[in-house]
């Protein structure tokens, strides 16, 4: 699958589910819930160590810190996320600017 094939694109803003039973259980405790913006788009990764086939969309995600660990901070947070652990902020996902153009 070619990354445009992804649900989400770069600067899309994100919320990482709380719960997803069928997820990557190694999604950080401290991002479920929080609000971030894509960064990248990485595709769909194989996994040919144990055989499971592929896995979904992976996805860089940036977030600002003091969002997650209440911090005055300008610090960022980059997290690799599968797609199935996210859903669009809004209805209608919004666009902001390329995190890389900090």
């Amino acid at each position: 699958m070619e990354p445009s094939a992804s649900k989400f694109r770069q600067g899309d803003q994100v919320i990482v589910k709380r719960e997803n039973p069928d997820g990557n259980p190694r999604t950080p405790a401290y991002i479920r819930g929080k609000k971030g913006v894509i960064a990248d788009v990485h595709g769909v990764i194989s996994n040919p160590r144990d055989h499971r086939g592929l896995y979904p969309p992976l996805y860089t995600i940036v977030f600002e810190v003091k969002e997650i660990f209440g911090t005055s901070t300008q610090d960022k947070l980059w997290v690799d996320v599968h797609e199935d652990w996210l859903e669009p902020a809004t209805k209608a996902a919004t666009r902001s600017p390329s995190p890389r153009n900090r």
